[in-house]
């Protein structure tokens, strides 16, 4: 989504260099609030439930942004994504401190940190092959319905119930408690 996103704003919403960095204004500052929010989401919602409705959000906005009539409703668009990618991003690190054993997690999140950093190439190449190939639009709407099937809720609260040690409370979230722990720290 990202790759095509300048030349989308010029060529299908008509925005310069300046309204293109308050698209992005836009974005950042719904990340900003998605972050904040993030404990609250997964303390009210449980974190597997959470991290579903951040990715509908985003699959929802992205929706949102490839339909979009004009920048105004572009930019709300970003904002609503950012919001879900900046949850997403405090409350999937915790998940991971939450479930992986501590002598592994170097391991784990050097790994993911790799594997991010490998897909974004490939996810770039693609983007930037749908666009050229179809229209603008279809990396949008390819963005939207990846993040809207990726549905894993059960598996994400099996493997919290799994990595909580017994003596722990059932109704405490470990990930939630790190969110909560990064957040304000």
């Amino acid at each position: 989504m990202e790759t095509v996103l300048a030349l989308f704003a010029r060529e299908r919403l008509g925005v310069g260099a300046f309204g293109f960095g308050l698209l992005l204004t836009a974005e950042a500052a719904g990340g900003l609030l998605g972050a904040g929010i993030a404990s609250f989401l997964g303390r009210r919602l449980g974190t597997g439930t959470a991290l579903t409705c951040t990715a509908t959000v985003e699959g929802l906005a992205i929706l949102g942004l490839a339909s979009a009539p004009n920048p105004y409703v572009a930019g709300l668009a970003l904002a609503v994504c950012g919001a879900g990618m900046g949850a997403t991003m405090v409350l999937g690190p915790s998940l991971r401190q939450a479930i992986v054993p501590a002598h592994l997690m170097g391991r784990v999140a050097s790994t993911s940190r790799m594997l991010a950093m490998c897909a974004a190439p490939f996810g770039a190449f693609l983007g930037g092959w749908l666009a050229t190939t179809y229209d603008l639009r279809t990396p949008l709407y390819a963005a939207a319905g990846l993040l809207l099937t990726m549905t894993g809720n059960r598996r994400v609260e099996a493997a919290l119930r799994s990595a909580r040690p017994q003596a722990e409370p059932a109704g405490q979230d470990p990930a939630e408690e790190i969110a909560v722990q990064t957040a304000s720290g």
